[in-house]
């Protein structure tokens, strides 16, 4: 069947389209009128500025002239006289306020209508500009409270008479030219206004010096387009001679353009007219062969790309070119849907296998931007979806430096790398692997990178070192203790046994002097001379220093003595704080009481079974240990703090013990349970407070004692008990 060619069809069609001739003859019409429309108001506005700006010239010229004949018939008289004249001086002159008589001194001699004696006016002339007619702005009157200037003219004698012009009058003149769609302005040299279409305005003197007409320089006659607050208006500015004002005169931009627009949108309308009669002729003839068809594609089309797809075929043409895309629309559709389910399946299979896995993954495309994740990303990172907008590496990471290199060697070398031990964020405290390794094998290139949290491994692995280390020294310990009491014992008693030999309150020393030939009293001031007391003093100090030393040691290797009774935690952890409260160092200037204590105590928190003296000494210690850290290296905020909670879990009570202190490195959380070790000076501490308490903790009550800390962000103990011993 010859079917007609829809491109033949078109050819002959397209030479009937008359709507964008018809609209470019709109713009030339409208354009021509519109220029015309403008020269026209511009006419009109100079004729209006010349007449309104000769009239304002006309009232300050008559208003001089009245003064010159007051000063002339004022002549030379006494002050009496003058000011007698003046008395009644105002009554005949309407357009003046006050009318003033100055001396040469500017002093002023007579007022009228009011007298004012000897009064130095306000307003100084001698360095006034002399061209300038108008003295002031307009200002309101404390006279009569009306709008006003000073204008000034030479007195006989020296002096000068000075008058308070009324602009009353002169704003009723020009109001009277105001229309709804006329803009008069009248401001002083200054901007502030005299005259303005909103009275309001010139009430409370605003000033609209700051208009982009008044500043630029326009020839006269010359109009400008500018922007008074949202309205766009059209203005031509006459400077008013010998007073700096300046006249502004125009119209609204609306109003200018009205016909114009209303002229474009008549031949607009024609033209729109005449396009629609001529689209109704043509669409009789193209509804069936082209449109229809047409149509019919369009909405399979759309249904395509919402993921719906029709089942019917599309609908014959007589024309060759529509049946025939026809035919291939109808295959296009079904391959794209068989692709597109076979993807989407493909992807939720492959989504659901990153999902599952317990690593986060993220994908990072060639040019180092996070595009895609796992769910456990979103879960680590705080995200909302899986799909991700580009967001680079460094932004991503908040400028770990290590990471993004890490990253960038994997895609340099084509190899993996592993980043061991490390964090991921600055507020995430957990420890993580991380490996990048390059993608292979697909069109888009990128690094893929693996985070493996491994928090619970390397606090297990801490666990098992600190315990089996504990376990090792605790056997030493006792071993050593054993061992060092018996000379320690010998070396206290001998310490005494001298101090007793000198002793003169024992007759057998007396007596054994004597028969040596020397009398106690010389031996005496001979040991105080060598201050050989003060060596045994000493000795018998760090005698008893060492033994407290092998008593703590002691600790490791056996339970405590004290008898197991149930008691409340909170009420021993008062009574640590008030012990605590009680040890005041004055050596080194710590003062417990001092710092804010904060106490978070679970109401539910049952009572537990335990040595209340071991476990008061341990909380006594991370008391202490607290107060003299912040003593030492200073705190995080304004005061020092320590926040004390408590919390029921299980079988099991917790309490936390936190300060806002300066905080442990890694290295030194990591050893702070170690017997003998202590960041504080030689013969401040032993380093045996924390390890005893650890015994206590684990050993003798079963219970767990962890750490953790990070520098300058203080240092939280976590103490876990079981409600009665051995229970889990």
């Amino acid at each position: 069947m010859d079917r007609t060619s829809v491109v033949e069809i078109f050819q002959g069609k397209l030479i009937q389209w008359i709507l964008v001739p018809g609209f470019i003859m709109t713009a030339i019409l409208v354009s021509i009128v519109g220029l015309n429309q403008v020269q026209t108001m511009e006419r009109e506005i100079v004729q209006l500025s010349r007449s309104l700006s000769r009239n304002v010239e006309f009232y300050i010229d008559g208003a001089e002239d009245v003064l010159r004949s007051v000063s002339i018939m004022s002549g030379d008289g006494d002050v009496e006289s003058l000011r007698e004249y003046f008395g009644g001086l105002h009554d005949r002159l309407g357009q003046f306020e006050r009318v003033l008589l100055l001396d040469k001194n500017e002093n002023i001699v007579a007022v009228s209508p009011h007298g004012i004696k000897g009064v130095d006016f306000p307003i100084r002339f001698s360095g006034s500009d002399r061209s300038r007619r108008i003295l002031t702005s307009p200002i309101i009157s404390s006279h009569s409270g009306k709008l006003v200037v000073y204008i000034s003219i030479p007195a006989q004698g020296g002096g000068k008479l000075v008058a308070e012009l009324n602009l009353v009058s002169l704003q009723k003149f020009i109001y009277g030219f105001l229309s709804s769609n006329t803009v008069i302005v009248l401001t002083d040299s200054y901007g502030n206004l005299i005259v303005h279409p909103d009275q309001e305005l010139v009430k409370i003197q605003a000033n609209v010096g700051g208009l982009d007409i008044f500043k630029q320089k326009l020839a006269f006659g010359e109009g400008r387009f500018y922007r008074e607050g949202n309205k766009l208006n059209f203005g031509s500015v006459v400077d008013i001679p010998g007073t700096g004002w300046k006249l502004l005169v125009g119209c609204s931009a609306k109003y200018l353009f009205q016909p114009v627009i209303a002229l474009g949108l008549l031949i607009s309308l024609l033209v729109v007219f005449f396009f629609l009669f001529s689209l109704i002729a043509l669409k009789n003839e193209f509804r069936g062969g082209v449109v229809r068809p047409l149509v019919g594609y369009v909405r399979k089309l759309s249904a395509v790309a919402k993921g719906e797809y029709p089942t019917s075929a599309s609908q014959e043409s007589e024309f060759a070119e529509l049946d025939e895309l026809g035919r291939v629309f109808d295959s296009m559709a079904e391959q794209v849907r068989e692709r597109e389910h076979d993807l989407r399946v493909s992807k939720q299979y492959f989504q659901s296998v990153i999902d599952s896995m317990p690593s986060a993954l993220i994908w990072v495309n060639d040019d180092m931007e996070v595009r895609q994740c796992n769910n456990r990303a979103l879960e680590l990172f705080d995200l909302k979806s899986t799909e991700i907008e580009p967001v680079n590496v460094e932004v991503f990471f908040s400028g770990r430096k290590d990471i993004v290199d890490l990253i960038s060697q994997a895609k340099v070398y084509n190899s993996p790398r592993i980043l061991e031990r490390t964090s991921v964020r600055d507020d995430v405290s957990a420890m993580f692997d991380i490996t990048a390794f390059p993608l292979r094998g697909f069109e888009a290139k990128g690094v893929v990178v693996r985070i493996d949290d491994i928090t619970s491994r390397v606090r297990m692995e801490e666990i098992m070192v600190q315990t089996e280390k504990m376990m090792s020294v605790g056997g030493l310990a006792a071993g050593m203790a054993h061992e060092i009491n018996n000379p320690l014992g010998g070396i206290m008693q001998g310490a005494q046994n001298l101090e007793r030999k000198f002793s003169p309150e024992i007759n057998a020393n007396i007596k054994a002097a004597e028969e040596a030939g020397c009398s106690l009293e010389g031996m005496q001031k001979y040991l105080e001379t060598r201050r050989v007391r003060l060596i045994i003093e000493g000795i018998r100090e760090s005698g008893m220093r060492a033994a407290r030393i092998v008593s703590n040691m002691l600790e490791f290797s056996k339970p405590g003595k004290d008898m197991l009774t149930t008691v409340d935690i909170h009420d021993l952890l008062e009574d640590s704080l008030e012990l605590s409260a009680k040890d005041y160092d004055l050596k080194r200037k710590y003062d417990f009481m001092h710092i804010n204590i904060v106490r978070e105590f679970s109401p539910d928190v049952p009572q537990i079974i335990c040595s209340p003296t071991e476990i008061e000494q341990v909380f006594f210690n991370l008391f202490k240990n607290s107060a003299q850290a912040m003593s030492e290296h200073g705190f995080s905020g304004s005061t020092p703090h320590i926040y004390i909670r408590t919390l029921s879990r299980a079988n099991s009570v917790i309490i936390e013990i936190e300060d806002n202190g300066p905080g442990m490195s890694p290295e030194v959380r990591k050893r702070i349970f170690e017997p003998f070790f202590t960041t504080k000076a030689v013969g401040v501490g032993t380093g045996l407070g924390l390890s005893v308490s650890y015994f206590i903790i684990t050993q003798n009550h079963g219970g767990t004692f962890t750490v953790s800390s990070s520098p300058k962000r203080g240092a939280r103990f976590t103490i876990t008990l079981p409600l009665q011993k051995g229970q889990s």
